[in-house]
């Protein structure tokens, strides 16, 4: 059973370099590493391109967009397994070997796993809150089982027959999208609690507007497949993790200093401070 790695990327020349050691550094290698570069205007692709040795293969994708980078990277990997995650994803070291045995049952057509913010602190608690608003609760709304994009993996067998259907995009969860599909197809999707792939909170730490409309997304899915009452339970979370969650986050994240790990009241007050950055 071979296994690819598929790695969309626009812009992340800060992350993608240990994004790729961590996917590098496993107990069990992957056989095959593919970044997709975007349209980058930055060095990600460059820097992508150094862990050619290494077993890393850079594609270009020029129709811009997360849909079209990660199809371009379904279409191109060779494995019989192919896993996804983020450029800003540092999946943990037995990541791959979790999907070799998530994938040994033969009914399995799919397979997600929780994330935390490696760059904030109370990693505990927010591999919980993954779990819960990630995986439990759209499970709730929708009737079915949630991918999460930044750690997840697909048969190939699966892909072929999934990539008809898929929505193109852009305005929509790219992995809720495949999620809801893998349902109507009669697909299994496992979730697997050991397979771990922590990634960053950058989105936490920008402005408030941009996680407004980034979210947004989440019940416009539901509502381009017909399940409205999903759409309306996502609108409620939406609003009320927006009003109750997002101020005491913003000022947690604030207040942390991810390279030290600890938290500074002084930086509450500061003119300025750096948006959250991956630890080193």
């Amino acid at each position: 059973m071979r296994i690819s790695v598929i790695v969309p990327a626009f812009n992340e020349e800060a992350v993608i370099g240990r994004c790729l050691e961590a996917l590098l550094d496993q107990v069990v290698p992957a056989d095959e590493i593919v970044v997709v570069d975007n349209n980058s205007t930055d060095r990600t692709a460059l820097i992508a391109g150094g862990y050619a040795d290494r077993g890393v293969r850079v594609v270009h994708e020029p129709r811009q967009g997360l849909v079209p980078a990660r199809d371009r990277g379904f279409d191109e990997a060779t494995g019989d397994i192919l896993g996804r995650v983020d450029a800003d994803t540092l999946v943990e070291p037995d990541w791959v070997l979790r999907l070799t045995e998530a994938f040994a049952d033969p009914g399995v057509s799919a397979v997600t796993g929780p994330s935390w913010f490696y760059d904030a602190p109370m990693h505990r608690a927010g591999l919980a809150a993954q779990r819960l608003l990630c995986h439990r609760v759209n499970r709730m709304l929708s009737g079915h089982p949630m991918l999460w994009g930044s750690n997840m993996a697909l048969t190939r067998e699966c892909w072929q027959e999934l990539r008809a259907h898929a929505c193109p995009g852009p305005d929509l969860f790219e992995d809720l999208d495949l999620a809801i599909h893998l349902h109507r197809l009669g697909r299994r999707v496992h979730y697997a609690d050991r397979l771990r792939a922590p990634v960053s909170a950058r989105r936490l730490a920008g402005s408030l507007g941009g996680l407004r409309r980034y979210l947004r997304t989440w019940h416009r899915t539901y509502a381009l497949h017909d399940q409205h009452r999903a759409a309306a339970g996502a609108r409620v979370f939406t609003a009320t993790g927006l009003v109750l969650l997002f101020p005491p986050v913003a000022l947690l994240l604030r207040a942390y200093t991810p390279y030290e790990g600890t938290l500074s009241p002084r930086r509450l007050f500061a003119r300025s401070t750096t948006a959250v950055r991956p630890i080193p």
